[in-house]
């Protein structure tokens, strides 16, 4: 292991690593719920994603005395 390469592991996660860690977590998640969607609504993945995240929008927007 040369010097960079241990200098890179004592300093540890840069700020770029850290977000894409989250956004890595966030489009897991994402996928996993859609797809979980899909399968007990019978709908395609692209369906269940378009459909989800439109009650997304809509339970939101009802939550916060919007009326549409």
């Amino acid at each position: 292991m040369g010097y960079t390469e241990f200098e890179h592991e004592v300093r540890g996660a840069s700020e770029i690593d850290i977000v894409y860690s989250a956004l890595d977590e966030t489009m897991t998640n994402a996928v996993q719920q859609n797809w979980k969607y899909a399968v007990d609504n019978n709908l395609n993945f692209r369906d269940a994603c378009l459909v989800n995240s439109i009650m997304k929008i809509y339970n939101h927007y009802k939550e916060s005395g919007i009326s549409m």
